[in-house]
């Protein structure tokens, strides 16, 4: 084991160490020689006077391509924000083409949505489209820069428009080693990225230190050797990265001997291009306890996952991969299926809740005859089984063979959609107990509004320890039914319960039964 290390792929274009002498105007205006009263990296930046009623800006010739798959990471500002047009009237944009007339621009910010200003670091991957083109550029994207909108009057003074360090790459975030006394966390990853030597731009700490962070790119646990990561009681949003790949903002689990430990630990993403998924490329020790991610993509978990109490709140599809997943909810998921299961013993305590559409499960293909438990409950799904969404539970049953599900206590019926020609069968038992009762009343479980009886008991004499006597039928859930409860000393039919319908769930009903004060027994 070793001491964490945090590092990066991103290679530098330009960190403004050389002046304005390589830069070249579009538009017109002034640059400064070298900023150095305000900068985000190192010790200098790079920046352009005011002007008004235009677009200026800057781009420097880095003679370098970025290759497919990269992305160029710029920081930009803006000292007056008032003055710049709207980000979809391009008040802040970054540059990227083939020469100092041909090139493309991305419009990243705008008077309204960067009110509060300051620097800030914007990831464009050069093959997402632009949002306006200046000339003909060719494939050549070794031009890298920045200009700004002001469609009125702007700054009277000083150079407000900066651009400071800009990276391309991959955009990871390496993290290995770690051990006892020297466990690696998020706190040390945000401190290598924020070193003013560094400012990466991938990992950045909020206000509120550890306890908040923002990320973007790819998170790599263990990817040159393995590490050891604990971590508690944190959160981390995923910045908005609308000019990237969907697959750009993501986490990965690259060693098998890591040991990854994650105690609330809550994840949400602030965009919808990339949303952030999770992997466990090899099968390392992962455990996840409690925290909720939002609004993220794609969960792949693998056997040695373990994951208890987290929530996935309008998240992709999880792929349980072998993983351990107990006491966990799964609501208003946005895939197709919640939870792509391979062993549904090891999903337990669990709670699933409609988006209205989807499903909450997928067992994948059933080609032997087999039996599967059911622990856990669900809510919003359709209430009978049958051919189209929305169902619990999502099989493909072969021809002439059966799947059993047996509902565990406390656990609700689910529903299920065979795509296949075998059988699916659910047994499930509840308890429904009627207390309060008097000794030896007669209770009679009927189909509704019929005389076909489900269940009798001629003299209750089971107390129900509250000086009363109770019953219990034990049923399969869904049924509707009427109650018919008599005692030759109390009011007949009084107590009667019409029309029930038996919840999938234990049941206790209290009964209140009235004195028949006209009956007289010689």
């Amino acid at each position: 084991m070793a001491v964490p290390a945090y590092t990066t792929d991103l290679t530098t274009n330009n960190i403004f160490l050389d002046g304005s002498t390589t830069w070249t105007l579009i538009g017109g205006g002034r640059v400064t020689d070298v900023e150095t009263d305000d900068y985000i990296q190192g010790s200098s930046c790079w920046s352009h006077d005011p002007f008004s009623s235009g677009i200026e800006g800057g781009v420097w010739n880095s003679s370098q391509t970025i290759t497919s798959g990269n992305v160029v990471l710029f920081w930009l500002k803006c000292d007056v924000v008032a003055t710049l047009a709207t980000r979809a009237a391009g008040g802040m944009q970054a540059v990227i083409g083939s020469s100092a007339t041909a090139y493309k621009c991305w419009y990243v910010r705008g008077s309204d949505d960067y009110a509060a200003g300051g620097w800030v670091n914007v990831a464009i991957d050069p093959t997402v489209t632009a949002s306006t083109t200046v000339g003909s550029p060719t494939s050549t994207t070794a031009w890298f820069g920045a200009r700004w909108n002001v469609p009125s009057t702007g700054a009277s003074k000083g150079y407000p428009m900066k651009v400071d360090a800009m990276r391309q790459g991959r955009g990871q975030l390496l993290i290995n080693g770690g051990q006892t006394g020297s466990l690696a966390t998020f706190a040390g990853a945000a401190a290598a990225n924020d070193a003013s030597s560094a400012k990466w731009g991938l990992f950045e700490a909020q206000e509120g230190g550890a306890a908040g962070y923002r990320w973007k790119g790819l998170m790599s646990f263990g990817p040159t050797s393995l590490t050891e990561f604990t971590d508690a009681n944190v959160n981390i949003f995923i910045e908005n990265t609308p000019y990237v790949g969907a697959s750009f903002n993501r986490i990965e689990f690259n060693n098998a001997s890591s040991i990854i430990n994650w105690t609330n630990i809550s994840i949400t993403a602030l965009g919808t291009t990339s949303k952030g998924q999770l992997e466990m490329i090899n099968n390392c020790t992962f455990n996840d306890t409690d925290g909720v991610f939002t609004d993220m993509d794609t969960f792949i978990y693998q056997s040695n996952g373990t994951v208890t109490g987290k929530t996935y709140r309008r998240c992709g599809q999880v792929t349980q991969g072998g993983a351990t997943f107990t006491d966990c909810l799964f609501t208003n998921s946005t895939a197709a299926v919640a939870l792509l299961v391979d062993d549904l013993s090891l999903v337990t305590g669990c709670r699933f809740v409609s988006s209205g559409t989807g499903h909450a499960v997928n067992l994948g293909t059933v080609s032997a005859t087999t039996a599967m438990s059911w622990s856990n409950t669900e809510s919003g799904y359709a209430i009978q089984s049958g051919t189209a969404a929305n169902r619990t539970i999502l099989v493909n049953v072969a021809s002439g063979q059966t799947l059993t599900i047996n509902v565990g206590t406390g656990a609700s019926t689910p529903t299920y959609y065979n795509t296949g020609t075998g059988t699916v069968t659910v047994v499930a038992s509840f308890d429904h107990v009627l207390e309060g009762l008097e000794l030896n009343t007669e209770v009679t479980y009927v189909t509704a509004g019929t005389a076909t009886e489900l269940f009798h008991v001629e003299e209750a004499t089971t107390s129900d320890g509250s000086g009363k006597y109770k019953t219990t039928y034990s049923h399969g859930g869904g049924a509707s039914v009427d109650i018919l409860i008599h005692h030759v000393n109390y009011l007949p039919d009084i107590s009667n319960i019409y029309g029930l319908t038996l919840p999938s769930a234990n049941t206790t009903v209290k009964i209140q039964m009235f004195e028949d004060v006209n009956y007289h027994n010689p």
